[in-house]
């Protein structure tokens, strides 16, 4: 199995976890050169999946969720009111192996 479809399932059981509430990611797809990633989301209420972009940045101690962008307006203004620009800290060792990994 190539490293992108084993980096996109992983990234897709991580962010379910998170997304149960909303919805379900379908697809991700991750540039980890670019520092990018697109994700194909079915959010309750939506009548068809929409494309989410994220940004982020990965520093010694965090994942930092830079900026999103979506087709929905409200959507990406939402996301990027409460989670742009937050870090989420990766000082255990396995999350660090984890995210250098994934991304």
């Amino acid at each position: 199995m190539p490293l992108d479809a084993i980096r996109s399932i992983g990234a897709k059981m991580f962010l379910n976890k998170y997304f149960e509430d909303f919805g379900e990611v379908i697809d991700v797809d991750i540039d980890p050169k670019a520092n990018t990633a697109v994700m194909k989301v079915a959010l309750k209420g939506e009548p068809a999946p929409v494309r989410l972009d994220v940004d982020y940045r990965v520093e010694p101690d965090a994942f930092v969720v830079v900026h999103f962008r979506c087709e929905r307006e409200w959507i990406a203004n939402a996301l990027n009111r409460f989670l742009g620009g937050k870090r989420f800290d990766i000082s255990s060792s396995m999350t660090q192996a984890a995210l250098n990994f994934l991304l």
